[in-house]
């Protein structure tokens, strides 16, 4: 197959598996992608051979993901259990390499100890891509995601270099202990140094530029986008790890990335945000559509051959699993035991939860794509020109390795922390707290981006209606405010509000439609609320009434005439203000009723009484200027703009994982509704 027909196959196999990923919800984006991989290589004409040189995989694939990946990562979560990484990504690592060994060769003594340690070597690293799509799978604790995100960064060099002695002890039939322990030593800090170094002469190039006028987005874009492939060449150039360069150079590049709020850094940062999110989408799918393409030829050889028994194949592929599996579950109680907990601040004891957290860290660190592209570095060769012993066996083994834990991450992962999971602690509503926080600035920095010199005046008073509630997010969070009112309270109040309206209107009060106008608004406010349920109040309290409905058309004959506006205004604002009185005075009535309960009656009480002051400050100033009316309508857009970027973005904070369901619908709902408010008023 031509290499663009592929490519193209490729990003189609990529749009698809996002389609189904929302129609097959239990089922893990990499194992979907896998899957369309598989049926790729079935249905094609002729045999899919891809042939990609690991070192070009690691620097195409794997270094622009775990680059974004160490940017987006927690640093303060990643700091504080750096002791548990470390031991995961190195102790646990080489643990595997031994057992997988000694365990192999003696299940299959044609496999020499050396290559077998090779092949332990290569199912050591887990797969960061697929332990970051199982964030959406799975409510995965704290500390938890903080050392399955750790390690998936950095055990990767441990990996491949374990794979590399062990490689050339099987080729050479020579090992020494020594030479490796310098070696890995040289190679693991000699990475993180080089990437540290590089982040430094980057951030001082890039503000260099910038110090020199140079503010051009595309350049900045660029740089940051290019910045894993240099690193991981330049670290292969100096013999240490390009993949623990990449990591660290993320790392110290996230933390001294210029953070100043400016409309040219908002640019930036949505730029770089979505030429990002474009990337690592692309690039994980291709990822693992290629691992399932591979699969099929890597696995076939071995299953035709008819000197080694399929159920002897089933059979090595669980057994290994299954001593992967229990290796990383006993190491998780230890080093649960060992380190200390930074939650807790204590080490942890051996209980109930943490088994169930160490069951959690063990079935979440499945195998992916960097062991297939490790294992398909072996030499077809060894030094004295006859085969590797035993190459596809091994290749088989590892394939059947990553299926078998990809399918238990996936489907026991969500069964040990389900997404809908009940408990909170004090903890986690910080970090929901946060995540509010993070959406908020993320509007402000897109309207700061689209502000231009006619509405910069409008664009900065909806961004400090903005920076106010990220105030109120941080000073009273624990406040009555905080928490939503009872729906009961809140229908009563506005069955209320729309039953003084009708009887003012009847009194002749209040223009008619005035009173339909506002009715309007809280019956969508109410229907919301509810979902659809109950009868409309419009239906209640207007278009049942045929004086009502008689007024309706007589108004929408006068409403034509140029003069009837200024009134039609008026009017709905003496409206809207009745309405907010109407509901304090029903709140204040309840305040001291035993049969409702004091702090909700309070919540509901200071969002109408502030409403009351807005509209009651609003119909007091003058308004009859075109220009100030045109300001209002203006200012009111933006708004309008904003709370749909709210969405916007609410949504794609819940598609990365960094909300639940119940958040994200309870995060819409509110923004639905100020968003109704808005669009009454444009």
């Amino acid at each position: 197959m031509e290499a663009f027909e592929l490519i193209l196959l490729l990003m189609v196999a990529v749009l698809l598996s996002s389609v189904l990923d929302q129609v097959v919800p239990r089922i893990s984006s990499p194992l979907i992608q896998i899957g369309l991989g598989v049926i790729i290589a079935f249905l094609a004409i002729s045999p899919i051979q891809v042939s990609i040189d690991p070192e070009l995989f690691l620097i195409l694939f794997i270094a622009p993901l775990l680059f974004h990946d160490s940017i987006e990562a927690n640093k303060k979560n990643l700091w504080d259990n750096k002791g548990i990484i470390v031991s995961y990504a190195i102790g646990l690592v080489l643990l595997i390499v031994l057992c997988v060994g000694f365990v192999l060769h003696w299940l299959v003594p044609s496999i020499p100890l050396a290559a077998a340690f090779a092949l332990g070597a290569a199912l050591g690293p887990t797969d960061a891509v697929a332990v970051a799509a199982l964030k959406r799978e799975a409510q995965v604790g704290k500390r938890e995601n903080a050392i399955l995100q750790g390690e998936a960064l950095i055990n990767d060099a441990s990996g491949v270099v374990s794979f590399q002695f062990a490689i050339a002890a099987a080729v050479t039939g020579f090992f020494s202990l020594t030479d490796a322990a310098t070696s890995f030593a040289f190679n693991f800090f000699g990475g993180i140094i080089l990437g540290i170094l590089l982040a430094l002469v980057f951030s001082f190039f890039a503000h260099r530029v910038r110090d020199l006028g140079l503010e051009n987005i595309t350049f900045h874009v660029f740089l940051e986008v290019s910045m894993p492939f240099i690193v991981f060449l330049i670290a292969e150039t100096f013999h240490v790890s390009g993949i623990l360069g990449v990591v660290a150079c993320g790392i110290v590049w996230s933390l001294l990335r210029d953070q100043r709020i400016s409309p040219y850094h908002s640019r930036l940062n949505i730029a770089l945000s979505s030429v990002w999110k474009v990337i690592s989408f692309t690039l994980n799918g291709i990822v693992f559509v290629l691992l399932g393409i591979q699969l099929p030829n890597a696995m076939q050889s071995t299953w035709d051959d008819v000197y080694i028994d399929n159920f002897d194949l089933i059979g090595y592929v669980l057994i290994l699993t299954a001593l992967i599996v229990v290796l990383r579950f006993i190491w998780a109680l230890l080093m649960a035991r060992i380190f200390r907990n930074p939650l807790t601040g204590k080490r942890d004891k051996f209980n109930k939860k943490t088994v169930k957290d160490a069951l959690i860290t063990t079935i979440g660190g499945p195998k992916g794509a960097i062991t297939l592209s490790i294992v398909f570095s072996i030499p077809f060769l060894v030094g004295s020109g006859e085969a590797f012993p035993q190459r596809s066996l091994i290749i088989f083994l590892a394939s059947g390795v990553i299926v078998c834990t990809l399918l238990l991450a996936n489907f026991l992962l969500p069964i040990l922390a389900p997404k809908n999971e009940k408990e909170v602690d004090e903890e986690e509503v910080a970090d929901y707290e946060r995540t509010r926080i993070e959406i908020l600035r993320t509007v402000i920095e897109r309207l700061m981006a689209d502000s231009t010199d006619e509405n910069d005046r409008e664009t900065k008073q909806v961004i400090k209606s903005y920076n106010q509630r990220i105030r109120n997010i941080r000073s009273m969070s624990n406040t009555l405010e905080d928490a939503p009112p009872s729906p009961a309270l809140t229908f009563e109040v506005i069955e209320y509000q729309a039953n003084q309206l009708y009887d003012a209107a009847k009194r002749k009060e209040i223009e008619p439609y005035a009173v339909y106008r506002v009715i309007d608004s809280l019956s969508r406010h109410k229907n919301l609320l509810e979902y659809g349920k109950g009868p409309s109040l419009i239906a209640k309290y207007s278009l049942g009434r045929l004086q009502n409905l008689i007024s309706l058309v007589k108004h929408g004959i006068l409403s034509s005439l140029p003069f009837s506006r200024d009134e039609d205004k008026a009017a709905i604002d003496k409206a809207r203000v009745l309405s907010e009185q109407y509901a304090v005075e029903y709140l204040r009535s309840l305040v001291d009723n035993p049969d409702y309960p004091s702090d909700e009656v309070a919540r509901l009480l200071i969002r109408h009484e502030r409403a009351l002051a807005v509209l009651e400050e609003s119909n007091d100033a003058t308004v009859t200027s075109e220009a100030v009316e045109n300001v209002m309508v203006s200012t009111n857009a933006i708004m309008q703009r904003g709370l749909q970027l709210e969405l916007e973005v609410i949504q794609d904070f819940y598609a990365s994982g960094d909300l639940t369901r119940v958040q994200a619908k309870e995060m819409r709902d509110n923004t639905m509704l100020m968003l109704m408010d808005v669009e009454d008023q444009v």
